[in-house]
């Protein structure tokens, strides 16, 4: 299977591409929406979406690793 990569805008319940797939007559597609800036409520920074998403993705259970980190003292002692 094959696949290409092609960019595209979608409004008003449609689905434009922005150039033709060189080879591809017709196929099925998969649509990933990037950049929802529609969705991002006024005065909302990048920053904050990043947060709200990290605290879904904990709260969804994925483990992100991060703190508690060992302090200095327990990485020597591990090596000991």
């Amino acid at each position: 299977m094959m696949s290409r990569t092609v960019k595209g805008v979608y409004r008003n319940g449609e689905v434009r591409l922005l150039e033709k797939p060189e080879g591809v007559e017709d196929g099925d597609v998969v649509v990933t929406l990037t950049n929802l800036r529609s969705e991002r409520a006024e005065g909302e920074s990048l920053e904050d979406r990043r947060q709200l998403a990290l605290t879904w993705l904990r709260r969804a259970g994925w483990n992100l690793g991060g703190a508690p980190y060992p302090t200095r003292d327990e990485l020597h002692d591990r090596t000991r």
